[in-house]
């Protein structure tokens, strides 16, 4: 059956946006064969679009049954156009590219078949290097529909066996495996809804009479799931909602790839992953609740389209999904998600519009004296103190006395527009409250901000929106720290960043910047030392310093015979950066295998004992090195 007339079907069963259908005609449902265990039910740990920390999931992560060394197969007519040795990543892999304008990628092998596994390491020779990104000749290795193209393994990044698949367009843009019909992956599983939320998108919107972010827990009904209480709202909100897909036999969280909203019937989000553009992959940080994720470890799957998204497969509504809630109006909320079988599930409340109001009946903890929220300053203040309501906001040199947004029992809420100015202060009866604000730094064009012992460079492309930057450097305990906002706002592209020491080290050359997570940990960020001043380039915000790295690289000989030896190699602090191996004073290939720590020599001629004078030096990033030297 020719895939077109499959979607014509999916239409009428679904409604696949036009858009989607064009990714997927042409193409027949059988002309792919299901790259391991074809003749078997297989079961998947990643679908197409699952949300990650930091990327869309692409193509089908398939289970191996937690072992290495099963057969993978090409799955089309077609030759290898590209391999790739990596130690992160996708590890060794194989691209294939077909007749029908498509390519294939299979990933984390073990090992390539024996002629690609030749070619590969005959380049790593002749470039001295583990790491390689090939590009054979076209029809240099023809492969046909079933042949073995390499054993399933867990190289680069993975985090267990398994085989990662995908489909990819003309345009390298990654398609649904799934949408191609394999019946060798059963799914009569419905999508799985774990909570919603709803957020105030402007300073004069309430959720329940307050501003913020809220979640709200879901109760069954029948087969689809509802919010129990109505829930009283007003003026522009946003919804989001924590869910996923489970396919039969297996317990991993997938990613569902289809998503719909409807408010009293009208369609006013809509969602289908597809396909994935690697070049919008950032995008995934304002697609999903970065905060919220950074806070609860939930991540949220907006159903509104933030500013500086992107992104390519909404449906664009005409407010982007934000909702506008009128007083007295009483809205119907249908959340439809469907997954690549069309199993769907539905969550379904009510919101009604219900005016601000200037009191609630209700106790807020504020865990802290103020919070940002978007382009929102929320103050608290205790009710309970005797005298005047109003504060005073100092920005600049000029001052505005401002009354409650909203008082609860136990706390007054004060709502500030940062767009309005920076405040510096805040009087609140005799206290005064210091506010760290430094600047305001907008998206889509470049910036600096200046201090005395700092600098920041903000790019076009750094930013998703408008930050408020509150930075300081300062010296606590023998140790310097520069903190720059914290990290609950994502970063497009990073920034760059220039300090000048407070402090005086012993060697600046062996000092570099490492960041500092609330746990106290520090993971290695690097920086380039230039008179005196150390520069630095880091992705994302929160609190950094100065250590100093002086241990070199830990080397342990695991085993050795006339075939290979085998270390493990280890650098706490900093990492390892890079491994040289000789025999002889020539060039001998290590492959790396960074997740357990392991290296272990391959020689180019099979025939030959491996024997000699042999040296390894590992480096780590802060250039510490170790050396080791055998008779082999």
């Amino acid at each position: 059956m020719k895939l077109n007339r499959f979607i014509a079907t999916l239409v009428l069963l679904i409604g696949w946006s036009h858009l989607s259908l064009a990714q997927y005609e042409g193409i027949d449902s059988d002309y792919y064969l299901f790259p391991i265990q074809p003749d078997k039910v297989n079961f998947l740990s990643g679908t197409m679009g699952e949300l990650r920390a930091t990327h869309f999931h692409a193509g089908l992560d398939i289970k191996t049954n937690g072992k290495e060394g099963l057969k993978v197969y090409a799955a089309a007519d077609g030759y290898v156009s590209r391999i790739r040795v990596a130690t992160g990543g996708y590890g060794n892999s194989v691209y294939i590219q077909h007749p029908n304008g498509t390519s294939t990628v299979y990933a984390h092998l073990q090992r390539f078949d024996k002629e690609l596994a030749e070619y590969v390491l005959e380049n790593q020779y002749k470039k001295e290097s583990f790491d390689v990104n090939l590009f054979p000749q076209r029809n240099q290795f023809k492969v046909k529909k079933g042949e073995v193209i390499g054993l399933s393994g867990n190289s680069g990044s993975s985090s267990g066996p398994h085989l990662h698949f995908e489909i990819r367009n003309s345009k390298q843009e990654v398609l649904d495996p799934l949408r191609m019909g394999f019946d060798q992956i059963r799914d009569n599983i419905a999508p799985i809804p774990l909570r919603v939320a709803l957020k105030t998108l402007d300073i004069d919107s309430r959720v329940n009479g307050e501003f913020g972010r809220f979640e709200f827990e879901l109760v069954k009904k029948g087969n689809d799931f509802i919010i129990p209480d109505t829930i009283a709202a007003f003026g522009k909100i946003g919804v989001e909602i924590w869910a996923h897909d489970k396919l039969d036999g297996a317990a991993n969280r997938n990613g569902i790839p289809k998503v719909r909203m409807y408010i009293n019937r009208d369609r006013v989000f809509s969602q289908d992953i597809d396909n994935v553009n690697f070049s919008a992959q950032k995008n995934i940080l304002v697609h999903t609740n970065y905060s919220a994720q950074k806070q609860s470890r939930r991540r949220y799957n907006k159903l509104y389209i933030d500013d500086g998204n992107t992104l390519e497969f909404y449906d664009k509504a005409d407010d982007q999904g934000r909702l506008s809630i009128d007083t007295g109006s009483n809205n119907n909320l249908l959340i439809r998600m469907t997954d690549a079988y069309d199993n769907q599930r539905e969550v379904s409340f009510v919101i009604s519009g219900v005016s601000p109001q200037d009191k609630i009946n209700k106790e807020i903890r504020a865990l802290s004296t103020y919070k940002i929220q978007d382009n929102t300053l929320m103050l608290y203040r205790p009710s309970e103190d005797s005298g005047l309501e109003n504060v005073t906001v100092y920005v600049k040199d000029q001052s505005r006395v401002i009354a409650p947004s909203y008082s609860s029992q136990g706390q007054h809420i004060y709502l500030w527009d940062l767009r309005k100015g920076l405040p510096d202060s805040v009087v609140m009866q005799e206290n005064s409250l210091r506010l760290m604000f430094n600047d305001m730094v907008p998206s889509n064009v470049s910036h600096s901000y200046l201090d005395n012992t700092y600098a920041l460079r903000f790019e076009k492309t750094s930013l998703f929106d408008t930050m408020y930057l509150s930075s300081r450097h300062y010296a606590h305990k023998g140790a310097e720290f520069l903190e720059v906002n914290n990290d609950i706002q994502p970063l497009k592209r990073g920034f760059q960043a220039e300090l000048e020491p407070l402090l005086s080290y012993d060697s600046l050359e062996q000092h570099f910047v490492y960041k500092v997570n609330d746990a106290g940990e520090s993971s290695f960020v690097g920086g380039k030392w230039e008179n005196g001043v150390i520069k630095f380039s880091v992705q994302t915000l929160g609190k950094f310093t100065l250590m100093k790295d002086e241990d070199a690289p830990k080397i342990t000989e695991l085993s050795r015979n006339e075939n290979t030896v085998r270390f493990r190699i280890r650098d706490e602090q900093s990492g390892i950066q890079e491994f040289r191996a000789e025999i002889d004073g020539k060039w001998l290939l290590m492959n790396y295998d960074a997740k357990r720590r392991i290296i272990w020599a391959e020689r180019r001629d099979k025939t030959k004992a491996l024997k000699g004078d042999f040296s390894l030096k590992v480096k780590d990033n802060a250039g510490n090195e170790s050396i080791i030297n055998l008779k082999l």
